[in-house]
């Protein structure tokens, strides 16, 4: 009985450990790989720099469509962005889950009876922090 005891604690600290960020140290070793160069095999932290435009393609294709619609678009982030894995960080130095520091929201209209005007694509990027 111990034995399942002391089994099941270390999966719970082991579980409890996986929420936790890889340490500064083996963070600060790996690469830095900034957009839009592409990585390299291994790990890697990749960067978002602020003010640099980030294409975005934008696909509308489906069974229901005569034809299909693919456009590029950029947008361009206010502060830098490091991800590793689900990780996020805006110095490379504090990170957190990354759904702590951006929030995403994708709402979509397409003309209807009630709307009969041109549809719309809204994708909405928020940072979770304060400026």
């Amino acid at each position: 009985m111990k034995r399942f005891t002391l089994g099941a604690f270390a999966l719970f600290v082991l579980a409890g450990c996986a929420g936790l960020p890889p340490s500064a140290e083996k963070l600060a070793a790996l690469p830095v790989v900034t957009y839009p160069d592409k990585p390299g095999t291994g790990d890697f932290i990749y960067k978002l720099p602020a003010g640099k435009p980030i294409a975005l393609n934008v696909l509308v294709d489906g069974s229901a469509l005569v034809n299909a619609a693919n456009q590029t678009l950029t947008a361009s982030l206010k502060h830098d962005l490091y991800l590793h894995k689900h990780w996020a960080s805006e110095d490379g130095q504090h990170w957190v889950p990354s759904h702590d520091l951006v929030d995403g929201n994708l709402n979509m209209t397409i003309p209807s009876y009630e709307s009969p005007q041109p549809g719309e694509i809204h994708l909405t990027f928020n940072r979770k922090v304060a400026d």
